[in-house]
């Protein structure tokens, strides 16, 4: 069976009936494939840190993680989102377990300011899918907080696109699929269907392809250079989005 890593941002993190839908779905890959999810929830940490006072900062789009932050991005990542995202898989019958980074040392890192650094925004030094492959080979659905921690033992918010690039690119992968609030790569109002590398930079340079999406495409081609077969980039937009995505039919499929 071949491992599909799927990356859930954006409204199909967080709202509840899609994730419902989400897990119908994945009950049923699931007998075909093994999964790995990895998912994020950014907006959330920002409401609940402003319950507490906390005002989240943010450079060039990147959240930039204070260590009275980091306690609310444990807390709701690795706690309430990861929690429910494994109810939700375990009552439809999927073995899910939820898991963080940390846990069997699956992502060390440092700080994106270095070591000792206060900002607790982190990047990836080190990756370990020992754990990852264990649960996998005897049946159970990883569900994986990017939360992580540096080699002083202190907390790390790691990107969650970062986490799922290098996990996938580790278990080589047959598919990582990305799902957000974009329904795919766009250009001229329209979803590029499918995308290779060399048009790829073309778009970039032309500016066609902007902001976040410049590191979200590049990263994938690179983590296809590293063993992963296909990257998908779309929308969970409705029940059977997600067969539709891994069959080509929406999104944007990048190759080589």
């Amino acid at each position: 069976m071949s491992t599909i890593v799927i990356k859930i941002g954006g409204r199909a993190a967080e709202n509840r009936e899609s994730l419902g839908a989400l897990c119908d779905e994945l009950l049923i890959i699931s007998r075909e494939h093994r999964l790995v999810l990895v998912h994020g929830g950014g907006a959330e940490v920002t409401n609940v840190s402003r319950r507490f006072g906390i005002e989240s900062r943010f450079l060039d789009g990147v959240r930039q993680t204070s260590p009275e932050e980091m306690d609310i991005v444990d807390m709701v990542l690795a706690g309430k989102v990861n929690s429910q995202l494994v109810r939700l898989l375990r009552v439809r019958g999927l073995d899910a377990v939820g898991l963080s980074g940390s846990d069997g040392g699956t992502f060390i890192g440092e700080s994106v300011a270095g070591r000792g650094a206060r900002t607790r925004t982190g990047e990836v030094t080190h990756i370990n899918v020992r754990l990852l492959i264990i649960l996998l080979d005897a049946g159970y659905l990883p569900v994986l907080s990017s939360t992580s921690m540096d080699a002083d033992g202190n907390g790390l918010n790691i990107n969650a696109d970062t986490a799922a690039f290098r996990l996938a690119a580790q278990l080589e992968a047959g598919a990582l699929v990305f799902l957000s609030d974009i329904p795919g790569v766009i250009s001229d109002g329209s979803v590029i269907q499918a995308l290779s590398e060399e048009e790829a930079k073309s778009l970039i340079d032309r500016g066609v392809i902007e902001g976040g999406m410049v590191p979200k495409v590049t990263a994938s081609f690179d983590a296809m250079d590293k063993g992963v077969k296909k990257v998908i980039i779309g929308q969970y937009e409705s029940p059977g989005s997600l067969a539709r995505l891994l069959e080509g039919k929406e999104g944007t499929r990048l190759w080589k």
